[in-house]
């Protein structure tokens, strides 16, 4: 049975996003984070139809106004779902499944080419641009702009290809709708504009009307604008724009992308990036000088939608191209329909282009996008730990120690503890040493005062949880013991942050439960009264250890050596111990342990000796 157009379109637009779902898949994993915390909260701040109002169009973060894609969106989805990710996954999902099927269905008008609607939708969902707003939910309104642009456009289309006044009027409607997504949506009338000028020039001055709404809403946004503290937004109205749009366009083309994310690719990324270029810009080119305006048209639509983030040099984003990529998806389309077409060798270099495109993009949007969900695990684990420990004892102070650099500025900055009820929620004086300083922050009410925090724990109305390897544990007892009591402990979980600072400099990081040591390492533990007692050490190594021969493992205890014991076999966890004394009173000493050799492993360009859980003082009967 013969297919129709319409029928064989809907197979290519099908697979164009099967493409997207496999490629994307890994971010319906993805958590809260960032400004998600604080659109999250929105909805408690609304006593009133006043508040309603404010809620909805006061300008907030970095003075924006997207009542819809932010305000209302994550108010409804907050009130619904409240901290339950998936439901905002999936609608983010269903809106770029939407978005692609729009290019498609854009793409095959323009070309009447089945080749072109599955290429285009392809080349946009692989762009590194997207891997943000996929996973991070703040980021949606990027999702659903780039939606929103091609519904208008596919209406201008529709209109100027039948003069149907129907298809203007949705196009007006989807227009001043996305006025509440994004405020990119003030580009919309150059690109409208541009199109009729290049496919339908007796539409143009109809056209020009739609720049009035922009220049009022970029008129109304300016006024009510508030003075911005941070300066990575300033506007730099100047020559800086032109390496800003080169650092975009080296970026939307992928090979620079994937030798930031895979150190390891010989790709040349300036190689194949001027490659890549001057196939387009050739292209573009060749097809002008035959009257076949479409790549042309692309490339517009690319400089045109990034023209409102080129004066804001000092924060280059990838989302930012979310929508002027698009226009390369145009461009790239056209190719692929001309290519159909054409002789052997045009084929040949614009595959050789779009699959050095796709090679490059591919892998690291996938990588990138995996990693951003990935990250959010953490912020997800501490919420949910504070948020059973608030239900479970409501009048308790809850203390965090080990939260990294990162974790601080994606999870905790955004007060993400306030939505669960608990407000008393403080990282320890320690935890907040090892933050980056920003003169956004105000990192003291993020910490806790000494004085307080050893009166909480003294009268046993604190919760101590500690991070590690992006797991959560609760440590209130060893806490407890240090900063209280001032007393040594006797037992060390090589994982635990709290514990971090009695282990000599030579110890790798944390992974987990464990660290490893290089040849020598020392841990400084308390020592029994009697000065005679037994050291357990729990660890584990990797069997190409031994191919020289049996590990020698021997610890050092006041000068005095104890061992060595030989480890003969690797495939199971080691259980060592050793029967040592110190002088009678001594408090606490260090116990340094030694291998008699180091071997790297695989890739791992470290020199490892052995992978320690757990190191014990105990009384020796």
């Amino acid at each position: 049975m013969k297919l129709t157009p319409r029928a064989r379109l809907a197979l290519v637009t099908f697979a164009a996003m099967l493409f997207s779902i496999v490629l994307y898949k890994y971010t319906l994993r993805a958590w809260f984070q960032q400004d998600d915390f604080a659109w999250l909260g929105l909805k408690d701040q609304i006593y009133s139809p006043g508040d309603l109002l404010r809620a909805l169009f006061a300008p907030l973060a970095q003075g924006t106004i997207r009542p819809i894609s932010e305000r209302a969106f994550f108010m409804v989805f907050s009130s619904l779902f409240g901290l339950h990710a998936l439901p905002y996954r999936i609608l983010v999902f269903l809106t770029q499944l939407a978005a692609v099927a729009m290019l498609s269905a854009v793409v095959w008008r323009l070309t009447r080419s089945l080749a072109a609607g599955f290429l285009a939708p392809v080349l946009w969902s692989a762009n590194i641009a997207l891997a943000e707003p996929m996973t991070w939910t703040s980021a949606y309104n990027e999702i659903l702009c780039s939606f929103c642009f091609l519904l208008s456009f596919y209406f201008l289309i529709r209109f100027t290809q039948t003069a149907d006044a129907r298809y203007n009027r949705w196009q007006w409607i989807s227009y001043l709708f996305t006025f509440g997504v994004l405020e990119i949506n003030v580009m919309y009338p150059l690109i409208a504009v541009l199109y009729c000028w290049l496919f339908a020039r007796e539409y143009v001055k109809r056209m020009s009307w739609l720049i009035l709404p922009a220049v009022v809403f970029a008129a109304v946004h300016t006024a009510v604008r508030p003075n911005m503290r941070n300066d990575v937004y300033a506007l730099h109205l100047d020559a800086s724009v032109f390496p800003t749009l080169l650092t975009y366009w080296k970026r939307s083309l992928g090979p620079f992308v994937a030798a930031e994310n895979f150190l390891n690719w010989e790709l040349y990324p300036v190689v194949l990036t001027v490659f890549i270029s001057a196939c387009v810009l050739l292209f573009v080119i060749l097809r002008a000088r035959r009257g076949d305006w479409l790549p042309l048209f692309g490339l517009g639509w690319f400089i045109i939608a990034l023209g409102p983030f080129l004066p804001v040099r000092d924060h280059i984003q990838d989302y930012y191209m979310t929508v002027p990529v698009i226009g390369l998806a145009l461009l790239g389309g056209s190719a692929a329909a001309v290519a159909v077409a054409s002789g052997w060798v045009y084929r040949a270099v614009a595959a050789v282009a779009i699959v050095a495109y796709l090679a490059c993009s591919i892998p690291a949007n996938r990588r990138q996008s995996r990693l951003l969900a990935s990250r959010t695990a953490p912020i997800r684990k501490l919420v949910q730990a504070v948020a059973a420990a608030h239900e479970r004892e409501p009048g308790k102070t809850i203390l965090i120690e080990g939260v990294t650099d990162q974790l601080f500025w994606t999870g905790v900055y955004d007060h993400p503890f306030r939505l669960v009820g608990a407000q008393d929620v403080y990282m320890t004086p320690e935890a907040l040493h090892k933050i980056t300083p920003d003169p956004i922050a105000n990192l003291s009410v993020y910490t806790i005062s000494e004085d307080r925090m050893h009166t909480e724990l003294a009268a046993h109305r604190a919760i101590v949880f500690g991070l590690e390897g992006g797991e959560v544990h609760d440590i209130t007892g060893a806490y407890e013991a240090v900063v209280l009591n001032s007393l040594m402990p006797r037992h060390m979980v090589m994982g635990q942050p709290i514990l971090e600072s009695l282990l000599s400099k030579s110890w790798y990081p944390s992974e987990g439960d464990y660290r490893w040591m290089p040849q020598t390492a020392s841990v400084h533990l308390g020592m029994p009264p009697s000065g005679i007692a037994d050291l357990d050490l729990e660890a584990f190594c990797s069997p190409v250890q031994l191919k020289d021969g049996p590990l020698k493992v021997s610890i050092v205890v006041q000068g005095h050596r104890y061992g060595p014991q030989e480890v003969h076999d690797c495939s199971k966890p080691l259980g060592l111990r050793y029967s040592f004394s110190v002088t009678p009173g001594t408090k606490e000493a260090d116990i340094t342990i030694e291998v008699n050799r180091t071997t790297r492993v695989g890739a791992d360009l470290r020199d490892l000796g052995l992978a320690v859980r757990n190191v014990e003082v105990l009384d020796r009967p």
